[in-house]
């Protein structure tokens, strides 16, 4: 009787233990309506070898808004304002506009922004990898689109990593820290302004 007890608390900490990440990602879509936060990305080939590194920093608000900021080593913009996506490379004075609605491939932020259910675009499933972390695959339905797989990593109801699997089997980690959830942002963040004499590609969609 004692070993069927023992081991009906193992079999209630498994279900447990694999349903806390989709719990943790529930939480956060359902409770956090903001996020500002450094990052570091890694991004590694199919070798795992790491082919180059980057940092910067984000701040994300629901529903649909985003601002990442990559400073090393090449200067980067990508803004969401609702229904726009632009990625500004100051390097090339090059513009990029796309609609968000078609940009669910290409930009993974749109994850954490949680303007539409996550079902919506992606196939949910708890991933077990051995580690302190709680992991949610999402594999998107979209078939053109630019990611195979993306995953998040959560510890103790704090967003941890987004890893983002490219169609090539290359993987990306971009690490959080230094956080701050709920905080008000102000809604400037999340306009871009066109520098004079940059090049627009996409401009028909202004």
């Amino acid at each position: 009787m004692r070993a069927f007890f023992l081991f009906s608390l193992y079999l209630l900490h498994a279900v447990v233990h694999a349903a806390s990440g989709m719990d943790q990602l529930n939480r956060f879509h359902n409770g956090v309506t903001s996020i500002e936060a450094d990052f570091y990305q890694v991004l590694k080939d199919t070798s795992d070898h790491t082919v180059q590194e980057s940092s910067g920093k984000v701040w994300i608000k629901r529903p649909g808004l985003f601002r990442w900021e990559y400073n090393d080593p090449y200067p980067q913009v990508i803004v969401a304002d609702g229904e726009r996506i632009w990625i500004y490379d100051p390097e090339l004075d090059q513009v990029t506009i796309k609609q968000e609605s078609r940009a669910i491939g290409n930009a993974p932020a749109l994850v954490l922004s949680g303007k539409y259910p996550l079902s919506r675009d992606f196939k949910l499933s708890e991933v077990d990898r051995g580690d302190k972390y709680h992991w949610v695959s999402l594999v998107p339905k979209q078939e053109d689109s630019d990611f195979a797989e993306i995953s998040v990593a959560f510890l103790d109801d704090v967003l941890i990593m987004l890893e983002l699997k490219d169609n090539l089997g290359q993987r990306t980690r971009i690490h959080f820290k230094s956080q701050k959830t709920n905080a008000d942002i102000d809604a400037s963040r999340f306009k871009f302004i066109i520098p004079p004499g940059t090049d627009v590609i996409g401009g028909d969609q202004l």
